[in-house]
């Protein structure tokens, strides 16, 4: 069974790695409007439906971190990680109560899982921290171990046309189209992650904030394909790419996957897109 119709979970917070953590941590608690704290060398910064982790290391990615719903959800996503071999390590993360746990992907990627500390609330400029996206150098292996030892669902594929091959795989963790998602591509790297609001006025709110503080759009303002979601991107002073989206779909848990060709128009229906290579 998967994670949407048995432990739905939700992108809770990222935990960040920085060779600057001071400044990457101020860029979040302004600009983000995140309250700041230092706990045991980790910068700590929580909003109402954004949270951020941040600690000192090359630029990166150290971990997403999943919220599911109640014990009894997190319980089962446990035990059906346990009946498929996965190794489980108990992990002390500050925005999660005690319980929470990390699995490594075939690539050694880390995911965590748990509860939240603090119930999500609105913020006065909502973006609710929702999903997170990779390249990796080996789709197949890696999503084949998130759909079938995990429980994530494919929402969406895009497919080479000329060779057939699946560029790209969008997963779902709960109704909404994804949580997290895997381009091909000749690195393994953090990709970007997003945050969704509301409308599309506020995507205008969120443009006018970035641009007062100078900071340019690089891909954007769009619309994807896959998940229908307005969008646009902006970077962190590390270099991490930051999504804001609004409209995302919402998908039945017995939803075939979608299928979608390799080009500009199913990344950026309105233009130009991003294409990784």
């Amino acid at each position: 069974m998967s994670m949407q119709s048995q432990s739905p979970a939700q992108l809770h917070h990222l935990h960040i790695t920085s060779p600057a953590p001071d400044a990457l941590a101020r860029f979040y608690g302004q600009h983000m409007d995140l309250h700041a704290s230092l706990e045991q060398e980790r910068h700590v910064l929580r909003g109402g439906s954004r949270a951020v982790v941040i600690s000192a290391g090359p630029a990166g990615l150290a971990y997403p971190a999943y919220a599911l719903r109640d014990a009894a959800a997190l319980d089962i996503l446990a035990a059906r990680l346990a009946r498929n071999g996965v190794a489980m390590q108990a992990i002390d993360d500050p925005l999660l109560h005690a319980g929470a746990f990390s699995i490594a992907d075939p690539q050694g990627r880390e995911t965590v899982y748990g509860l939240a500390r603090v119930a999500r609330h609105a913020d006065a400029l909502p973006a609710r921290l929702q999903h997170t996206v990779f390249q990796t150098t080996q789709l197949d292996e890696v999503v084949r171990f998130y759909t079938e030892q995990v429980g994530f669902t494919i929402s969406d594929e895009v497919i080479n046309e000329d060779s057939g091959q699946v560029m790209v795989v969008f997963l779902r963790s709960d109704d909404e189209h994804h949580s997290l998602a895997f381009f091909r591509g000749s690195r393994n790297e953090w990709d970007h992650h997003c945050y969704e609001t509301d409308e599309w006025n506020n995507i205008r709110d969120w443009g006018d904030r970035f641009a007062r503080l100078r900071i340019p759009i690089f891909f954007g303002p769009g619309r994807h394909g896959p998940g229908n979601n307005l969008f646009f991107m902006v970077t962190d002073p590390d270099g991490n790419r930051l999504e804001i989206s609004a409209e995302i779909d919402r998908v039945a848990a017995d939803a075939a996957p979608g299928v979608w060709p390799h080009n500009e128009y199913t990344l950026n229906s309105w233009g130009r897109a991003w294409i990784r290579t």
